[in-house]
């Protein structure tokens, strides 16, 4: 991962930067928030184990500090009774959505960058639990802009019943110049071994149906097999702003009629549903 993933761009009103791993019975999201507007930094932390599921917040005066920090190479922090130490190789590819001129003409709400293909190495102890990982595979990204998008659905895995296969994936409604159009905008990055995929709607067709305890994401693609997610979710925990998430929710993936693979307990899977307030 270049430092270009997660290098800051201050005059944008909002930014975040997170990381989220599975290490057998413990899941962990972290968040790094810089809301400009209302000049707060905030620490996010989800986390799932058989100790306690909990969502937590931390006001901070700057945004990284020695306590809690992110760069291309570590992460490590505390909050409440959650700490981790964790190395990290993304050495594999970045991914940068994009509909061109949109980026480049600041339309969208907001720009996103990724590295889905990232292993940590390191522990997560959560109260008297320690969870040692080695490798686990995960991802980091960082996304920032004007606000939040009003609407989205998001899947994230990597721990399939296959090695070597990995999902990233994002369906949401964008202003367009902050005007609160409702533009609608996808992509499916898709890694099955040596095979990638990376698929924009549009030009492709993207839609979704259900709720977060169970729903179907379907990109159609011309002169190409239409790919098929299929979710279902559990404790789901509350992250503010309209936004439900849960890293413990199963997965497949289908290509035509045929599976791919299966995630059983370590898909990310998250919801913003329209209507809702953000500073």
């Amino acid at each position: 991962m270049t430092s270009i993933v997660l290098s800051p761009h201050p005059a944008s009103a909002l930014e975040y930067w997170f990381f989220k791993v599975n290490a057998g019975p413990v899941a962990l999201l972290v968040d790094w928030i810089a809301r400009r507007r209302v000049n707060e930094n905030w620490l996010r932390v989800s986390v799932h184990s058989p100790h306690r599921r909990a969502v937590l917040f931390e006001k901070q005066s700057e945004l990284f500090t020695e306590r809690s920090c992110l760069d291309a190479r570590r992460t490590v922090g505390r909050i409440d009774d959650v700490a981790w130490e964790l190395e990290i190789d993304a050495s594999g590819e970045c991914i940068a959505p994009d509909i061109f001129p949109a980026k480049l003409l600041r339309m969208p709400d907001l720009v996103l960058v990724s590295a889905p293909l990232a292993a940590f190495t390191g522990w997560i102890q959560i109260g008297d639990q320690r969870a040692q990982l080695q490798r686990a595979p995960g991802m980091v990204s960082h996304y920032w802009g004007r606000q939040l998008a009003p609407e989205w659905w998001w899947v994230s895995a990597s721990q399939f019943d296959r090695e070597g296969v990995a999902v990233e994936c994002t369906l949401l409604r964008s202003g367009v110049w902050g005007i609160p159009v409702g533009l609608p905008l996808a992509y499916l990055y898709l890694r099955d071994g040596a095979t990638r995929e990376f698929v924009i709607a549009p030009p492709a067709v993207a839609r979704v149906t259900g709720s977060p305890e169970k729903f179907e994401i379907q990109f159609r693609r011309f002169g190409a097999e239409t790919i098929t997610l299929s979710a279902q979710g559990r404790d789901y925990g509350d992250l503010g702003d309209g936004i439900v998430n849960t890293l413990v929710g199963d997965l497949e993936i289908r290509k035509g009629g045929r599976l791919i693979a299966r995630a059983q307990g370590t898909a990310g899977l998250e919801r913003r549903a329209p209507g809702s307030r953000s500073d």
